[in-house]
């Protein structure tokens, strides 16, 4: 084989054309080292049977172990899993992009290791493949892996087709494995995220406040539970609307309101609601029934932590909705205010 081509690139300013370069050579084929934030790992097309094999005799590894995926996004991880349980969104949420490698059991019943690399020419590199590609780290079975370019050449030129020299790694440590099955997980490899701090995402249950747009009901029910919960251990909150354009700002009377309850929301930013938010939250909170609606029409399996907000508050009446003051005068922005306090207390006053 030729001698290995090195791609020497600033990972604080990477040159997208020697990516795009070494992008190409992995989808024609090639095996491609490059640098990640725990270790250099070298990269294969998963569905190229001659690269496999050629990344296979590097490894040697042949049907016993099999190879984890890098992903650049979460969406190519639901791809290849298809229904990830809840806690694997909660760890892909809090630790992706990082040194974690997760484990899950795959639609067709194998396990699939996958991992998002925290690392800008890692990322830019899967952003050009534009597919999940196989990435063991870059040496021979039994020996160090190399945290850089150097120790990558020393075992492998003329091997690989490809060294994208991007510095040291900054952790030098492998990821941690760990394999989760529905709510229960296992550290398969210790690494650089620890059994405490899995311990700690496991533990923490998340509150998702849904509305409309995120700019009023659920954007002023985050802050007031925020402020409520302040001191909880183990207490996330969020909120997003089922129609929200992302990045708006809350709206002048919803900001005005929570003001003068000491709460700020003047940089919240509306989210819409995705199905890994849905999907990862322990507690779904929605302010009517035409919300409860669309998301159980969305996924199944969330029946059991959907709840209309104004369920947790003393005065039950009505339609049990929480109405939307978008466009109204602010007094009726603080009737909703005082709807909202009320339910959130409930809603606390039960968790304790």
């Amino acid at each position: 084989m030729k001698d290995t081509k090195i791609f020497k690139v600033n990972p604080e300013f990477p040159d997208q054309d020697k990516i795009a370069e070494a992008a190409a050579i992995l989808r024609a084929g090639g095996l491609v080292a490059f640098p990640t934030e725990t270790v250099y790992g070298l990269a294969a097309l998963p569905h190229d049977a001659i690269a496999v094999e050629k990344l296979r005799y590097i490894k040697n590894r042949y049907e016993v172990k099999k190879f984890s995926f890098c992903v650049h996004n979460i969406e190519q991880a639901e791809e290849l899993i298809g229904d990830i349980s809840s806690l694997a969104y909660k760890l892909m949420n809090k630790f992706w992009p990082g040194p974690l490698t997760l484990v899950l059991d795959s639609r067709e019943g194998e396990t699939v290791g996958l991992r998002m690399p925290d690392h800008p020419i890692a990322q830019l590199l899967l952003e050009k493949v534009g597919e999940p590609i196989f990435a063991p780290s870059a040496n021979f079975p039994g020996e160090k892996a190399p945290v850089n370019a150097r120790e990558v050449l020393e075992a492998l030129d003329k091997k690989i087709d490809v060294l994208i020299d991007g510095g040291e790694s900054a952790l030098k440590i492998s990821s941690a494995v760990c394999k989760v099955t529905d709510d229960s997980f296992e550290i398969l490899r210790p690494g650089a995220i620890t059994q405490q701090m899995i311990n700690y995402v496991v533990e923490t249950k998340e509150f998702l406040f849904v509305c409309t747009g995120n700019s009023c009901r659920s954007a002023m029910a985050e802050g007031m539970m925020k402020k409520v919960v302040e001191g909880f251990e183990n207490i996330h909150v969020s909120s997003a609307g089922v129609a929200a354009y992302d990045g708006m700002p809350a709206s002048k009377e919803a900001i005005l309101v929570m003001k003068n309850q000491d709460i700020d929301i003047s940089r919240h930013k509306a989210r819409r609601v995705t199905k890994g938010m849905l999907k990862q939250a322990d507690f779904i909170l929605v302010m009517d029934k035409s919300h409860k609606h669309h998301i159980l029409n969305s996924m199944n399996g969330l029946e059991k932590k959907v709840f209309l907000l104004k369920e947790f508050s003393e005065e039950k009446f009505g339609d049990m909705a929480i109405q939307d003051p978008i466009g109204l005068h602010i007094s009726f922005y603080e009737r909703v205010a005082r709807e909202l306090q009320q339910s959130i207390e409930g809603l606390v006053a039960k968790i304790k």
